[in-house]
């Protein structure tokens, strides 16, 4: 049972530390340049005509 509390902890610790800050900056950037989150037309496929 010690087992099992010790591996959620870590689980939990590591999500604060790595996957959290990450998640932050990445919507971070996304807000401070909206150009970049938004898909360019000129990249679109475009149709057989």
């Amino acid at each position: 049972m010690l087992a099992i509390a010790a591996g959620a902890a870590f689980v939990g610790l590591f999500a604060l530390w790595v996957i959290v800050p990450r998640f932050i900056l990445r919507r971070r950037h996304n807000e401070s340049n909206p150009m970049a989150a938004m898909p360019r037309e000129e990249f679109a496929p475009q149709a057989a005509d």
